[in-house]
């Protein structure tokens, strides 16, 4: 709803990813550092203030154990 309590058109712009989600790379050729999301759309993201950019089908949420780690550990099952 906005100000006027209006119903808004569906739109298909909604990330898949949050500001603040602690993200690697899917691809294991791509570096292993964990990135934080600092602006979310629905086909990519700017993670670590801007510094890189990625589309959401690269990325993945990172495990438990990788933030743990630090870094990315491999592929999760």
């Amino acid at each position: 709803m906005n100000e006027l309590n209006l119903p808004q058109p569906p739109t298909d712009d909604k990330p898949d990813f949050l500001v603040g989600d602690v993200v690697v790379f899917i691809d294991d050729s791509m570096h292993d550092e964990l990135m934080t999301v600092s602006f979310a759309r629905s086909r990519g993201v700017l993670m670590n203030n801007g510094a890189k950019v990625a589309l959401n089908h690269s990325i993945r949420t990172a495990s438990v154990a990788e933030l743990n780690a630090g870094k990315r550990l491999g592929e999760v099952v």
